[in-house]
């Protein structure tokens, strides 16, 4: 499973999430299909790493391989469907 991030720096990830919502979106690379999108509000910074917070989400949990890719990125309302550039963080 591969994960990315959306604003790539993992604090900005965290400190802009406070208080809005991130959208995750699960797309399979074996079928071309979107399996799962759902967002979440978030009410405080995360401990966690964005990456296992993300990956610890039983929708998330429930899936098994390793052709799944996973796009999550803060959004400041759940309306919001704007789909940010996404880029590899080095």
């Amino acid at each position: 499973m591969d994960f990315f991030f959306h604003p790539v720096n993992e604090d900005k990830f965290k400190e802009e999430a406070v208080n809005h919502f991130v959208r995750t979106v699960v797309f399979d690379t074996s079928t071309g299909e979107v399996v799962t999108s759902f967002t979440r509000r978030v009410q405080k910074v995360w401990e966690q790493t964005c990456k296992n917070n993300i990956e610890t989400d039983h929708r998330i949990k429930m899936l098994s391989g390793d052709h799944f890719q996973v796009y999550s990125w803060v959004t400041k309302s759940k309306i919001d469907f704007g789909l940010p550039g996404f880029m590899l963080k080095n």
